[in-house]
């Protein structure tokens, strides 16, 4: 059953991006992700970030809008992923002052939690949007950074990203 609904997102990710040739796929032991040509991969040398994909360099906009996936292994603090969110939804309100969370919700057909908010950063105004994947003692978390006003322009083709991201089966 898990091998079939693998293929059948595999399917779906390849089909809403429309023509191959003008996609990358970023592919590990553990998951893969597509992304369109046009944006850069940079592997990060930190850690817990595995990823940031960056689109192209615009002389009119200087700020680039991103998604990076941060791993964090809970195995110390035993937490479920509904309290990893009220934690990451406490530490919204609590450190940046003036946040709002637009979207909370738990998508059951593919197991993530996806959260969207505005925040200000150091006078930009950012719109986020996130999801969620508990895989064993780790969570997993793809992250979609953009300027508040531009985030609409981005927003199809940053879902086709997100919800490429596919965990591979796992060997027995």
């Amino acid at each position: 059953m898990k091998i079939r609904l693998s293929v059948l997102l595999l399917f779906l990710s390849i089909v809403s991006f429309g023509q191959k040739k003008d996609i990358q796929v970023h592919n590990t032991k553990e998951y893969f992700i597509e992304y369109p040509k046009s944006w850069s991969l940079e592997l990060s040398e930190n850690p817990s970030v595995e990823f940031i994909l960056k689109t192209k360099e615009q002389k009119t906009d200087p700020f680039r809008e991103n998604i990076t996936l941060v791993i964090q292994d809970l195995k110390e603090k035993d937490m479920s992923l509904e309290k990893y969110i009220e934690l990451t939804e406490s530490q919204l309100r609590n450190m940046m002052k003036g946040s709002a969370v637009v979207e909370n919700v738990y998508d059951k057909i593919r197991k993530r939690h996806v959260l969207v908010y505005s925040v200000n950063v150091s006078s930009a105004y950012l719109k986020v949007k996130q999801h969620f994947y508990k895989k064993g003692t780790q969570v997993y978390i793809l992250t979609f950074t953009a300027l508040k006003k531009s985030y609409d322009d981005y927003k199809r083709i940053a879902n086709t990203v997100l919800n490429s991201f596919v965990f591979k089966p796992e060997r027995k």
